[in-house]
């Protein structure tokens, strides 16, 4: 960063309050606290996450391929034909009553 740009932005009072505060205890601006923020948090945000920081529960998570157009074909003609049984079974349980 070493050109400097004005940004004028519009922040809540509390928030700006905050920032100040965090400002003070680092011994630094409001400039320099928010630059700095920013920056950890654009850096953050290139970073990949790594699995045992997103999972706080140690459960294992077993990654699945997506259905292929055979596979959906097959599964929406078994879920046609259970609704057509289940669509008889109630026509017929209607017709014995």
């Amino acid at each position: 960063m070493s050109e400097t740009a004005n940004l004028t932005i519009k922040l809540p009072l509390e928030l700006k309050e905050r920032i100040k505060a965090l400002a003070e205890s680092n011994s630094v601006s409001m400039s320099a606290e928010i630059g700095a923020r920013l920056e950890r948090s654009l850096n953050e945000d290139s970073q990949p996450h790594v699995a045992a920081d997103v999972d706080n529960q140690h459960t294992q998570e077993i990654t699945e391929q997506p259905f292929t157009s055979s596979e959906v074909k097959k599964l929406r003609a078994l879920l046609n034909a259970a609704s057509q049984k289940k669509t008889q079974e109630k026509i017929s349980f209607l017709a014995f009553r």
